[in-house]
């Protein structure tokens, strides 16, 4: 397995190079920065900018045979890193014949679920809206691609062990559930390249 990771250098995407070359795969690190990866002969470094597109991700996605997206933002306004960033990475894998993109989203996409926190609810429209709306944007870009997706929403993450107890419902949060662990998103994203239970779906995780 060739495999490609955007947004290498986050919190999630670390764990899921490191959780890849633990399954013995061949990675391809991507992000802007990338300092602090480990060196590892399955490992390639290839620093770009998603927001950037062009030329430079299709040639670096050449020959691969699966993408992982991790890209992403801790600002509440992101500044279009998801719905411009996932066309980048949508295109990039497309012209470069690369057919199976798992994608981090979040359920805060759908913020009147009724399956969230209440109190997640109300804190959305008023301090989060431009985030989930941008990262509604890139959910919409995906699902109109040719490509086999999935797109993984997850709960708010933290930096807690993997438990593998996590909830998972299909396109809706699990009822009351706010949080996840990285590790266990990870652990989850990596299992999808080997199983199409969840291709062309968005299945919501938290505890």
């Amino acid at each position: 397995m060739k495999l490609i990771v955007f947004g290498a250098s986050g919190g999630t995407g670390r764990l899921v190079v490191s959780g890849a070359l633990d399954r013995g795969y061949q990675v391809t690190a991507v992000a802007r920065h990338l300092d602090g990866l480990p060196s590892h002969p399955d490992l390639a470094l290839q620093p770009a900018d998603v927001l950037a597109g062009g030329r430079p991700l299709r040639e670096i996605a050449v020959g691969h045979d699966a993408a992982i997206s991790a890209i992403g933002s801790t600002a509440r306004n992101p500044n279009g890193i998801y719905s411009k960033g996932g066309q980048a990475v949508v295109t990039a894998l497309q012209d470069a014949q690369v057919q199976r993109l798992i994608v981090v989203s979040s359920g805060g996409v759908e913020p009147k679920d009724p399956g969230l926190p209440w109190w997640f609810r109300l804190m959305i429209p008023l301090f989060l809206r431009e985030l989930y709306e941008d990262m509604g944007v890139m959910e919409d870009i995906v699902r109109s691609s040719r490509l086999d997706w999935t797109l993984v929403r997850a709960g708010y993450l933290t930096d807690k062990p993997a438990t593998g107890t996590f909830r998972i419902e299909d396109g809706k949060n699990p009822p009351g559930g706010s949080r996840l662990s990285r590790a266990d998103l990870a652990n989850f994203l990596l299992d999808q390249l080997d199983t199409s239970r969840w291709s062309k779906a968005a299945p919501t995780l938290t505890y």
